[in-house]
């Protein structure tokens, strides 16, 4: 059963999500304005659908298209979505539906000059042909909002309507067919902006918070892929963790062929799974409750935190692309470094304490290696922060290679004496979100101050610039940098600098010096042909590797890949006390989904002996060894005879005369 929620590009799955409420829309039942028949425009009658509880208030916004910026085009390939197709919308408008908390329900692109053709009259409202057509096509957008939100849920349809555009405002107005066909009631004056639209305020807040953009969760049928907007999906009586749309879909999983893949070979694995949510979500931060939800939406905990700056845009799906410029100041910036390295100057964006106590400071004393460090708690009460910070998101990746540098490498490699090393080389491979990341790193000369560390970062979705380059992560004047090493190379580098190297390439074609350890971050092995050359590579290196999973299946998975390419297995997975806080949600299951939840290493085949050749000395007979006799004792095994005894014995032997 292949489960892939949890790696799938949340822009993709944006994308899918859209184009599929799009095309339902457009090819939607047709109503009575297709004839003609003005008497009969709207053809709709008073909808009987309850009103939203949640959010009585809806808006309609109107906003202008642009073409993708040239960071999403890789991204948009990987969904089939063509660049090219969507810079031809350049000029269109869209007409966006949106509860006030700011979830799409639905959205309509109209064509370019359409404002033109609204006519004149009404205060320029429009009084033509025109400007019918236009508020029948609002009528019809609302009303297939109210049947199949794109946020998913029962039909519903709001108690009030605003709207942000002054000319669509007063063609509703005017309407009384809009009035009969929506039976909501209309805000009486136009937003004319995004600014707040009286939503009631969150405690401590002194009026209404400002309008932006959520996205819901993206959930789907595990067979057919049909999302939540055109059908009620219901989890599995049993197991209650895969999604289906139907009793006939369900129904085909359970008896899917092969037998390994169907869901009743995993229904009771994945009930154990799903017992494991709350042992996941135990948590000692303030904001657990909120984050390990099934519906977690993760950019509305980054908007109420003001988390818009420095790393926190790699986990955002409305922000700016964060690959190349994570740090919009810069871009004016006359200094001659490059944007990627100028990314990195304020890593941890907003929150100002923890940037200083992390890059600034660092405690008197290091933590005891005969007593580690094993879980959030004692690590935020050792460095002094704030468990109602939510930098542990950032902190997951450095801290869970901590921990198996301190806690796994030891138990389950005690010959290496990890501990003991001065020096560590360890190898990241297929983690870029980390690469992005590289100065949370930093920690690890705090943690490990004994220990000097190099990072190699590889993997075939790196960077083309980055390739083969080489940064450091050094301390200078008080304050954490990241740097190239080409321009650091006349400056003095401090032993506690922490070296970072990079191969844009898979890691079976890497040459160079066997690493001390290899660690990946979300490898997602069952999904990637890739891992069936590296896996082997692996193997013949025998170095410990470790690897940090988002969910059990995803271990399930990595052990059956590991056993068909090396004949290996992997070591039981358990839960990784650094485990990022914030639950990855959506997709086709309700299981527990977290970055690095749980680690597992390598176990690899056991080497084959080789055959032990035959002395020169004591050659062996070539037939079959005879058998002693019953009774008589084996005879004595002769003596291994030195050099200077070969040579005389060779003296003794009798020669024929020519």
């Amino acid at each position: 059963m292949e489960l892939v929620s949890g790696y799938r590009d949340r822009l993709i799955a944006f994308s899918e999500t859209m184009a599929q409420w799009y095309r339902s829309f457009q090819t939607c039942p047709k109503s009575h304005h297709d004839k003609g028949c003005l008497s009969d425009a709207f053809g709709y009658g008073p909808p009987r659908y309850p009103i939203d509880k949640a959010c009585p208030v809806w808006i309609l916004h109107l906003l202008d298209c642009t073409a993708p910026p040239p960071s999403a085009h890789n991204r948009l390939e990987q969904s089939d979505i063509d660049p090219a197709d969507l810079a031809r919308c350049e000029g269109k408008s869209v007409l966006m539906v949106t509860d006030a908390s700011g979830l799409p329900l639905g959205f309509d692109v109209l064509p370019q000059g359409w404002a033109g053709a609204l006519g004149g009259g009404e205060a320029a409202g429009g009084d033509g042909r025109g400007a019918v057509g236009m508020t029948q096509r609002m009528v019809k957008l609302i009303r297939r909002c109210m049947e199949a939100p794109m946020s998913g849920g029962l039909p519903r349809r709001p108690q009030t309507l605003k709207v942000n555009d002054r000319k669509l405002h007063r063609l509703l107005c005017r309407s009384e067919r809009a009035y009969k066909a929506l039976c909501v009631e209309l805000s009486p004056l136009a937003l004319g902006g995004w600014g707040p639209v009286g939503l009631q305020p969150e405690a401590g807040e002194q009026g209404p918070p400002q309008f932006s953009m959520r996205w819901p969760v993206a959930c789907y049928c595990h067979v057919c892929k049909k999302h939540s907007f055109p059908s009620q999906l219901k989890p599995c009586v049993h197991c209650k963790a895969v999604l289906y749309c139907s009793d006939q879909c369900s129904q085909a999983d359970w008896t899917r062929t092969p037998e390994d893949s169907s869901h009743q070979h995993w229904c009771q694995k994945l009930a154990v799974y799903m017992s494991h949510t709350a042992q996941l979500a135990n948590m000692p931060f303030t904001f657990a409750a909120e984050v390990t939800q099934e519906d977690f939406d993760m950019e509305y905990f980054l908007k109420k935190n003001n988390l818009e700056s420095g790393y926190w845009l790699l986990w955002s799906l409305l922000l700016r692309s964060p690959r190349y410029e994570l740090h919009t100041g810069m871009e004016q910036s006359k200094e001659p470094i490059s944007a990627w390295l100028a990314g990195h100057l304020e890593p941890f964006g907003p929150l100002r304490v923890e940037s200083d106590t992390l890059l600034c400071r660092a405690p008197h004393n290091a933590p005891n290696l005969k007593s580690p460090l094993v879980c959030w708690q004692k690590y935020f009460a050792w460095r002094g922060l704030s468990l109602a910070s939510p930098v542990a998101v950032l902190l997951s990746s450095p801290l869970s290679i901590y921990y198996i540098i301190t806690s796994l490498v030891p138990q389950d490699f005690p010959e290496l004496n990890i501990l003991k090393k001065q020096s560590l080389k360890i190898h990241i491979i297929e983690s870029y979100r980390e690469f992005n990341s590289l100065l949370v790193f930093w920690e690890l000369s705090v943690l490990l101050p004994q220990m000097s560390f190099e990072l190699c970062f590889i993997g075939e979705r790196l960077p083309p610039e980055s390739d083969e380059q080489q940064y450091i992560l050094q301390k200078t004047d008080g304050q954490v940098s990241l740097a190239s090493l080409s321009l650091s190379s006349e400056q003095r580098i401090d032993k506690k600098s922490i070296r970072v190297k990079v191969y844009r390439r898979a890691y079976h074609m890497l040459q160079g010096t066997k690493p001390d350890l290899v660690i990946g971050f979300r490898p997602a092995i069952p999904l990637h042909d890739l891992w069936l050359s590296t896996l082997p590579r692996l193997q013949s290196l025998r170095v410990p590797a470790y690897f940090c999973e988002l969910s059990e299946p995803s271990c399930e998975g990595s052990l059956q890949v590991m056993s068909s390419a090396t004949g290996g297995a992997l070591s039981p997975a358990h839960l990784n006390p650094f485990h990022c806080p914030l639950r990855i949600c959506g997709g086709d299951n309700l299981l527990p989904w977290y970055s690095n939840a749980f680690i597992f290493h390598l176990v690899y085949k056991p080497a084959a002996s080789c055959p032990v050749r035959p002395s020169l000395a004591n050659p062996q007979p070539v037939g079959p060894a005879e058998e002693p006799i019953r009774g008589q004792s084996p005879s004595p095994v002769q003596p291994k005879l030195t050099r200077k005894e070969r040579k005389q014995a060779a003296r003794n032997i009798p020669r024929k005369r020519k």
